[in-house]
């Protein structure tokens, strides 16, 4: 059944909300990481006293840093994805899913934290001069990694998925993904309403890895002439060669910030085994580059993001013929994820990797303007 249609008054208000549950998140991890870098000096001498080794003592400083980071955000991530999502009717969630949820993210960015924390540092402490071309390539072996295994091994950790029990849209799926040169290897119905009442679709994997995903909350709301509109936009992404184009993108992006990280951390590589401290307390100046570095290069990146995105757009309607149905679909999507169909300028420009609701639903009025 279609989603109850939402006032233009109360989208607004949610948005404003989360806005400003982003920006107070930004502000207090500014605050919080200038914080450490005045006091990580004194901090890392303190735990110089107590142990000798210097991966222990990493070991420490990272628990104190970053998991002092996700504690003093909990109040704030509790309030934004909790309260306001139930505030708004878009939450089903009780309090102990929430934080069985937020444990497993904990869990999982722990693992993935320490393979890149270990990896950073095990580069600039013995792999020699050129240690920050090691790191670059790693990263991106890695992130290609992570985006392979991710249907297999971190989505299920959080929603469960199983094959699409819809014979005909899957098999018109699967023919327009072949008429398109495009291989999946699956249509999954992922369940995201025991969290949420929100809708979502997604292209998943790499390779022998790629699948389609569609929600159950959207296959609820949506007939197969608008789920065909959603595909029809995931496969404008192959047809356009994004995913690629995304991984060249990554890797310009991965070698400045990783330009940087040399800049900080080079006076201690392959430094004495005793002399560890100043490489430890440089941990605060990678915390913080990492929350400043995406408000810089954000506003690029988001705007290129948003040119494929039309792109994809754009292929939709081509593919499907059926500027009704995007129509259809997208004004849905508003109405089930509360999206504003038109936010403040700065916010697009600095946070957002889709063009605006309103800008897309235009997009489908010149289609069918062009073709009267």
């Amino acid at each position: 059944m279609p989603p109850a249609r939402r006032s233009i008054e109360e989208i607004k208000a949610y948005q404003h909300m989360k806005r400003l549950c982003h920006l107070s998140s930004i502000g207090v991890s500014l605050l919080y990481w200038l914080i450490w870098l005045a006091m990580a000096g004194g901090i890392v001498n303190w735990i110089d006293l107590h142990f000798d080794a210097r991966w222990a003592a990493l070991g420490i400083a990272a628990l104190f840093m970053f998991g002092g980071s996700t504690i003093i955000h909990l109040p704030l991530d509790y309030f934004s994805s909790h309260i306001v999502e139930h505030r708004f009717s878009l939450s089903n969630q009780t309090p102990r899913d929430w934080l069985v949820f937020q444990i497993k993210g904990w869990l999982v960015g722990v693992v993935i934290g320490s393979i890149l924390l270990v990896g950073l540092y095990a580069l600039l402490w013995y792999s020699g001069p050129l240690w920050s071309l090691w790191v670059w390539i790693s990263v991106l072996a890695f992130s290609v990694l992570l985006a392979k295994v991710f249907p297999l091994i971190i989505l299920p950790l959080f929603y469960p998925s199983t094959p699409l029990d819809r014979p005909s849209l899957t098999e018109r799926i699967g023919s327009m993904a072949s008429g398109a040169g495009m291989t999946v290897t699956g249509v999954f119905d992922l369940g995201l309403s025991k969290e949420t009442k929100k809708a979502n679709a997604m292209l998943a994997g790499l390779g022998s890895t790629r699948r389609v995903y569609l929600s159950d909350t959207l296959l609820q709301a949506f007939d197969d002439r608008q789920i065909l509109v959603v595909f029809a936009h995931e496969l404008g992404h192959h047809i356009h060669r994004h995913i690629l184009k995304m991984i060249l993108m990554a890797a310009v992006v991965s070698s400045i910030l990783v330009g940087v990280l040399h800049w900080r951390l080079n006076p201690f590589a392959g430094a004495d085994p005793a002399d560890w401290t100043g490489a430890v307390a440089t941990l605060a100046q990678v915390g913080l580059l990492l929350t400043v570095f995406p408000l810089i290069v954000g506003p690029v990146t988001n705007a290129i993001s948003r040119h494929w995105e039309r792109q994809a757009d754009a292929q939709a309607l081509r593919l499907t013929d059926d500027p009704e149905a995007f129509r259809l679909a997208f004004e849905r999507l508003i109405d089930m994820n509360l999206a504003d169909p038109d936010p403040p300028r700065w916010e697009v420009i600095m946070f957002d990797d889709h063009p605006p609701m309103k800008e897309r639903l235009a997009m489908a009025e010149r289609y069918t303007q062009s073709k009267s």
